[in-house]
């Protein structure tokens, strides 16, 4: 694994911030002017060009050599006149982020509606699942360390191994997940739902902190996780009507439409500002399991 000497993930949160913040928001000149030269320099030191940046990222590059033609970043500053020439640069590329974000938009709402569409169906199948969400990130001590590409590679080990099914996935019947940049830490991070045979497996806290445990392994370490299973959580949601974690049981309502809304967390289309900024090349960031398999027992055949 080879570490960045920046947060990337952060510097490009902001980044996108500012642009739209210039783009969508009344300006505030000298701050603009303070965020670019705090900014410009590390992105334009770091900029991988192997990598596919947000539509926002490229408006910021685009926008800023046009003004700063052939001079290296570390001898641009960023005065009056050159943030003025930034801001009127951006206004170009409005649309072109508004489509950007429109599309965004369209497709987790299909996400949403496929999630659902599976969600059901497994639900229907067995008359009880335990249903597990746990938050992956990376610790506050690590996150400047993490790339798009370790990213990248740590999911692609979890997957292998929900897929293998052993140890800490045994037993499960379907899963979900979607990956995200930014919120409050304006770190990478992934929502995972794990559903498994509710016949087969019951405590769900214990789950939670295995599956937690196998991220921190994966990622040697340096990965955190959230567990939403403690006990004062779950009697918070439970209280309010709302608990959609544990066992779920296919003949209480009440209980299979907490589960569906807690899973189409996973598929929000207004988390605009959490949409990945940078990713590699085929890059998946949302998944779930497939209902039809040949290892689903009970399942009618196919109609031509």
């Amino acid at each position: 694994m080879t570490h960045s000497l920046i947060n990337q993930s952060q510097l490009i949160n902001n980044i996108d911030r500012l642009v739209r913040d210039v783009v969508f928001q009344p300006i505030y000149f000298n701050d603009v002017r303070n965020r670019l030269n705090a900014l410009y320099y590390p992105f334009m030191n770091s900029i991988n060009h192997d990598l596919y940046y947000s539509q926002t990222v490229d408006s910021f590059v685009y926008s800023t050599d046009a003004i700063v033609g052939d001079l290296y970043p570390c001898d641009v500053i960023w005065d009056h006149d050159k943030t003025q020439q930034f801001v009127n640069n951006l206004a170009y590329y409005r649309n072109i982020i508004e489509t950007e974000d429109n599309v965004w938009r369209q497709q987790e709402v299909q996400n949403k509606v496929n999630l659902e569409h599976y969600i059901r169906n497994l639900i229907k199948h067995y008359s009880r699942l335990l249903f597990v969400r746990v938050d992956l990130k990376y610790s506050q001590e690590s996150s400047h360390l993490i790339t798009i590409e370790d990213f990248n590679l740590h999911m692609t080990k979890l997957r292998e191994f929900i897929g293998n099914k052993k140890t800490c996935f045994a037993n499960l019947q379907g899963n979900a997940w979607a990956l995200e940049q930014g919120g409050i830490e304006g770190g990478l991070h992934c929502h995972l739902l794990l559903i498994y045979d509710g016949a087969k497996r019951q405590n769900d806290w214990y789950l939670a902190k295995e599956v937690g445990e196998k991220w921190r392994s994966i990622t040697e370490n340096m990965g955190a996780y959230y567990n939403y299973h403690d006990a004062e959580t779950k009697r918070r949601f439970e209280e309010n009507g709302k608990l959609g974690i544990g066992m779920i049981h296919r003949d209480n309502p009440q209980q299979v439409e907490n589960a569906v809304h807690t899973a189409l967390y996973l598929t929000k289309p207004d988390k605009v500002d959490q949409q990945l900024k940078v990713w590699l090349p085929s890059m998946r960031t949302f998944g779930h399991g497939i209902y039809r398999t040949a290892k689903r027992r009970g399942l009618p055949p196919i109609a031509n």
